[in-house]
């Protein structure tokens, strides 16, 4: 009786939490490159999102030598949060997302700077890859185990993003992530 006690205690399950970098290409009307951070909390198949991504275009760069002495560029910085639902199945997840977002556009052409901010609405749709089972987490690129098994691991994958506002951009980039990227159900 009391072996069945302890059999039917239930541990508890970790917390589906987890970070994103973004490295990608964009389209604001311009060739631009984007680097971005998302930090994300699932709730049943609901994904909470904070993003902040920076946007960045060089139109122009005037050299003396080795020396950049005069640059043409615009910088759009983005702080958002979405809302969406992810999908977890094995190895693999799916998500899409919308919600608003406040941005800071920076036009640089040479010595004048001029900055204005506007509202936007974010948007994404990804693909990530991770551990299907608790593994040992490895460093030195995945060669070295280290401790016991964990829900704690890498993931990479694919993510198309948007932001309709004052200046819209559309981009692909590749994600690579830290965290608990589903609930592993007590494995050992």
């Amino acid at each position: 009786m009391a072996q069945e006690k302890l059999d039917s205690i239930k541990g508890k399950d970790n917390p589906i939490v987890f970070g994103d970098f973004l490295v990608g290409y964009s389209n604001t009307g311009k060739t631009a490159i984007t680097v971005g951070l998302n930090l994300n909390y699932q709730l049943k198949n609901d994904l909470y999102t904070f993003r902040t991504s920076e946007t960045t275009s060089i139109d122009k760069i005037d050299w003396f030598l080795f020396i950049p002495i005069s640059i043409v560029s615009n910088t759009t910085t983005e702080y958002a949060l979405l809302y969406g639902k992810r999908h977890v199945e094995d190895g693999l997840a799916y998500h899409f997302s919308g919600g608003i977002s406040y941005n800071i556009n920076e036009d640089v052409n040479g010595k004048i700077k001029t900055k204005d901010t506007f509202a936007g609405f974010p948007l994404e749709i990804g693909m990530s890859f991770f551990k299907p089972r608790k593994e040992r987490f490895r460093i030195f690129y995945g060669l070295i185990p280290v401790g016991k098994p964990t829900s704690f691991g890498r993931s990479f994958g694919f993510k198309l993003y948007a932001n309709i506002a004052k200046k819209s951009y559309v981009g692909l980039g590749l994600t690579f992530g830290l965290g608990w990227h589903k609930i592993y159900e007590n494995e050992k």
